[in-house]
């Protein structure tokens, strides 16, 4: 009779135990999603960021080389290509930042890169003047634009997806 009440006590354990350390694997690999997902998210930020950045300046017209109107969902600039020139159109290339459900990509004159991130859920651009709230309408009162996307890696087989973040950052362009 004790042996067969310990090979239960056992058994029961030995489930329990199995329960345990199941679901802690899920919650580890629940964590690294998300943390690669927010890590992606940072470093796609940052490339979009120095990109941005880069918008050329017309000086002639006094406009920051920036196709209008503005889209939240879209970006299309130039930038200068070669020597030193101050002017939109002149030694220029073109670049496009683009989302486009589940994508977020990046163009360089006309050709497609690889998309800038793959955990992408949302993402939306804000053109801002130099006060740095107040909506921008064109390149001459362009002086900010905000970034903001949202993270959330894919639901791993038979678990639920990852945790949404949302990240942000304000661009300021270069001086004219």
């Amino acid at each position: 009779m004790e042996v067969i009440i310990s090979a239960g006590l056992l058994s029961f354990l030995a489930l329990t135990a199995t329960f345990f350390w199941v679901d802690n694997f899920r919650l580890v690999q629940t964590v690294n999603a998300d943390s690669a997902a927010i890590a992606d998210g940072r470093a796609s930020l940052e490339r979009l960021t120095r990109e941005i950045r880069e918008v050329k300046y017309d000086n002639a017209r006094g406009v920051y080389c920036v196709t209008t109107p503005f889209s939240a969902t879209q970006m299309v600039f130039t930038k200068t290509s070669g020597g030193y020139d101050r002017n939109c159109g002149t030694n220029d290339f073109a670049v496009t930042v683009q989302w486009n459900t589940p994508n977020l990509n990046l163009t360089y004159a006309g050709t497609p890169a690889a998309p800038v991130t793959s955990f992408a859920s949302d993402f939306v651009m804000l053109y801002l003047r130099a006060d740095g709230v107040t909506p921008a309408t064109n390149g001459a009162g362009l002086r900010f634009v905000q970034l903001t996307l949202a993270v959330q890696p894919p639901a791993p087989p038979g678990g639920q997806a990852g945790q949404l973040t949302r990240t942000s950052t304000i661009v300021a362009l270069r001086n004219q």
